[in-house]
């Protein structure tokens, strides 16, 4: 009898407490008070721990634990800490990283340590932190605190395939941080540095030719120098959204000693490996770094170049959401021959010289408006007189180039004649122009 009693509390007090689990979740579309969109999980909880700008500890009600789970926020990625400490006193970190801890702690406090945790998928994680949206009390309202921070320049926009939801919300507001320079993009925030007359700009070729995991150094980061003088960089280092650390701790790719970015010139940075020259430079990393465009998802990424101090000095954000006019919108043409022999041209009809670095030709893969065959990306001393036409020939050895020649030994058959599309684009994924033929259609 006793072994009985025993059974039926047991399975009484799981039936009660399945309306108290229940209670605590719900459904509902992921930015709160919408009509529609991707609808998410929210969980009512209670903040116990600040790690720093996009890490908190909560207790999530109704889990069957009193146990805190560290909760990485979705969507976004703040400067570390060294040093963590519920006493903002005693807390280390890079340049940024306090601020945006302390923007969270304010918002936390604010809304008396409650918060709702929210996530498309129950089961997203990061290592061993769940995945989460972190709403916060404020204003009589509730409020997504990793908007705060990335509308406020306090963090960088990583996109996420799985927890999509806020993906296009996030890029749209870093870039405009980005254009109105305020803190994290305020390119002397943490103090004067180095080369503060520097006119620097950073573009990435995110999708290699083919496999992006078997053609690694397919993927570069361009960091382009507009100004009159040589800009030495050694010590600055380029990242991507995501936190890649070198053996020193340095969160991405550390330009060695002696590295400089000619006037009017150009450095590149590889992903994978190879053997380092004056303006060639080789990540080797294991596998690819920059995210591929992915409408289905709003997926992308960015390269960013941090000055010794931390300042960041320029910054590549793709694909464009806010102001995408490029100015040579209009002024660069295609032309197309798929019959043999294949080329693909650009030409120039405007009355002015314009320089093609930071621009590249895409061959789609089947018309298909986001998935390529390969791509052709300019260099930095590739330009364009009024009416000159830059000529890219598919087949042919590389040896018989020529300033407005290029061959790119694929073969003799390489634009179907059945149809296709090219597209000439910038490196943020702004197209310029579009051309396609037969059965397919820009």
């Amino acid at each position: 009898m006793p072994r009985l009693a025993t059974a039926i509390l047991a399975a009484l007090l799981a039936v009660l407490a399945v309306p108290a689990v229940a209670a605590a979740a719900s459904r509902k579309p992921c930015r709160l008070g919408a009509s529609g969109g991707p609808k998410c999980t929210f969980w009512n909880a209670k903040a116990t721990f600040i790690a720093d700008g996009d890490t908190i500890k909560a207790d999530i009600a109704g889990d069957g634990t009193s146990r805190p789970k560290l909760i990485r926020f979705t969507g976004i990625n703040t400067m570390e800490l060294s040093r963590y400490s519920s006493n903002p006193r005693n807390r280390r970190g890079a340049c940024h990283g306090l601020e945006a801890t302390s923007l969270v702690e304010r918002y936390v406090k604010r809304s008396h340590w409650r918060v709702k945790l929210a996530a498309q998928h129950a089961s997203s994680r990061t290592g061993k932190r769940l995945r989460r949206s972190v709403w916060v009390r404020s204003g009589g309202r509730w409020v997504d605190l990793a908007r705060i921070l990335i509308e406020q320049g306090h963090a960088l926009w990583l996109s996420n395939p799985d927890e999509w939801a806020h993906n296009a919300e996030y890029r749209a507001l870093a870039e405009q941080a980005a254009a109105r320079q305020i803190n994290l993009y305020d390119p002397d925030f943490c103090g004067a540095g180095p080369s503060p007359e520097a006119q620097l700009r950073v573009s990435v070729n995110w999708d290699a030719d083919g496999n992006d995991e078997r053609n690694r150094n397919g993927e570069w980061v361009d960091v382009r120098n507009l100004g009159p003088a040589p800009v030495p960089i050694g010590g600055w280092w380029v990242r991507d959204s995501y936190l890649i650390k070198n053996a020193r701790g340095v969160p991405g790719f550390e330009f060695p000693a002696g590295a400089v970015v000619p006037a009017g010139g150009a450095i590149r940075l590889h992903v994978g490996c190879g053997e380092a020259r004056p303006t060639r430079f080789y990540w080797c990393q294991p596998s690819t770094v920059f995210e591929n465009v992915n409408p289905r998802d709003d997926s992308g990424d960015g390269a960013y170049l941090f000055d010794p101090q931390g300042d960041l000095r320029a910054a590549g954000i793709y694909p464009c959401t806010v102001a995408c006019n490029d100015p040579l919108k209009g002024v660069l043409q295609l032309s197309v021959r798929p019959t043999t022999p294949e080329s693909i041209a650009v030409t120039n009809v405007s009355n002015a010289p314009v320089g093609l670095a930071g621009y590249l030709v895409k061959l789609h893969l089947n018309g298909e408006a986001n998935r390529f065959i390969f791509g052709y990306a300019f260099d930095a001393d590739d330009q364009l007189g009024p009416g000159e036409q830059f000529t890219l020939m598919m087949d042919g050895a590389r040896g018989g180039d020529g300033r407005l020649v290029r061959h790119l030994d694929r073969g003799a058959y390489v634009l179907a004649d059945g149809g296709n599309v090219v597209s000439l684009r910038s490196a943020s994924d702004v197209v310029l122009d579009c051309i396609d033929w037969g059965r397919r259609h820009c």
